[in-house]
């Protein structure tokens, strides 16, 4: 088997839950085999434009290799994991490896996750972040999501992605208002995606501990490993690594460094399912939680739910891969959706999601469907034996 051309379909997709309406970018690649056997794989939340700038790079590495030797293909690509000389972009390598995971399963009429090793899991429950409106709207929003089955709330601090001013004192309202609207029994946490200085995150902390949340999540920049390892000395409120441990380099560093009592990474940033085999099987020997999330593409949260349900580990804690959920509005994508741009929605239903069966990722595109979704003003763009620089532009 060969693969013979590769497709960069840019996508406009809805978030119809929590985001207000608009439309996230994303990059749906399909890579083409000369026996007829399509793979398909997102990076989540992605420039279209530098991804498909770096596929096209690495049109000798794939055209013409076999999509089953994956292991040397992903050697060459995972140099724009971490590279000091050339574009470092983990999301771009990870599209092509979710990618290559699914036609690995289709040729061989599996799914992923028993490409992993089997399902160690049937379900994992998932976590859901609040974000954006003051306390009442937030509170409002997550007493929705319990009443929907949902026993794990993230917010997200102010300021982040705009929404709203950065604000201890809107922080501190929101995380009392939602504890008070969900009970005490309700896992809660707050995520600070790296944006504070050791100390304001320390004073900060310390105002929280009343609210018994489960973890307080990146408070300071990736970078400051040394101050995660304080904030955990001293606070109670357990300390979640994100961002500093993506990577596997960073992963390392917090666990050397005892900075963390519970390890986060995202599939997509980590770049790919082959990076995520790695990153588990280091974090499975600190014997803590392992959290991951997946907050921006369908083809990315089917491959996430293989990976996690492949490891018992994962079933320990709740999950924040919930983008099906955003994209499609409810917290039952069991019940008819209004997004159709795939066949066969990603199941969540009572707080759990399920990994997707069928041979692959397990998800089918919907190909008539398709053109609606186009990235508005961008075109199909063909990389191989066919090669198209542009296609027709969606206006």
């Amino acid at each position: 088997m060969k693969i013979t051309e590769i497709e960069c379909i840019p996508l406009g997709l809805p978030m119809l839950m929590g985001g207000g309406g608009r439309v996230g970018n994303n990059l749906l690649v399909k890579i083409h085999t000369d026996e007829g056997i399509t793979g398909m794989g997102d990076g989540g939340g992605v420039n279209q434009e530098a991804v498909i700038m770096m596929i096209k790079a690495w049109a000798p590495i794939l055209i013409g290799a076999d999509p089953l030797d994956r292991g040397p293909i992903m050697a060459q690509l995972s140099r724009s994991i971490r590279s000091i000389w050339g574009m470092s972009y983990p999301a771009a390598v990870a599209t092509i490896d979710f990618a290559l995971w699914d036609l690995a399963g289709k040729a061989l009429n599996q799914p992923v996750y028993q490409l992993l090793g089997g399902k160690a899991l049937d379900k994992i429950r998932f976590g859901y972040f609040v974000g954006g409106g003051d306390a009442a709207e937030r509170a409002k929003h997550a007493k929705e999501a319990v009443a929907a089955g949902v026993t794990s709330l993230g917010l997200k601090a102010t300021g982040f992605h705009g929404q709203g001013e950065a604000s201890f004192e809107a922080d501190l309202a929101n995380v009392k208002a939602v504890r008070e609207a969900i009970g005490d029994s309700i896992e809660l946490d707050i995520d600070y995606n790296g944006a504070l200085d050791y100390y304001s995150a320390l004073r900060f902390g310390q105002q929280i501990e009343k609210y018994n949340l489960f973890k307080y999540e990146q408070p300071v920049a990736w970078y400051d490993i040394d101050g995660l390892a304080e904030l955990r000395r001293h606070l109670k409120t357990p300390i979640c690594s994100h961002e500093s441990s993506v990577l596997v380099t960073g992963l390392m560093e917090v666990i050397k460094k005892g900075a963390a009592d519970i390890l986060g990474t995202k599939l997509a940033p980590a770049g790919g399912l082959t990076e995520g085999v790695q990153w588990a099987k280091i974090a499975k020997a600190t014997n803590l939680p392992m959290y991951c999330g997946a907050m921006g593409g369908p083809w990315e949260a089917a491959a996430q739910a293989h990976w996690l349900c492949s490891e018992a580990e994962f079933g320990k804690q709740s999950q924040a891969s919930f983008f099906p959920v955003t994209m499609y509005g409810t917290f039952d994508t069991t019940q008819p959706v209004k997004v159709d741009i795939i066949k066969n929605p990603m199941k969540y239903k009572d707080g759990y999601f399920y990994p997707p069966e069928g041979p692959g990722l397990g998800l089918e595109l919907n190909e008539e469907a398709l053109p609606k979704y186009i990235t508005k003003g961008k075109s199909i763009v063909t990389i191989g034996e066919k090669e198209r620089a542009a296609g027709r532009v969606f206006l």
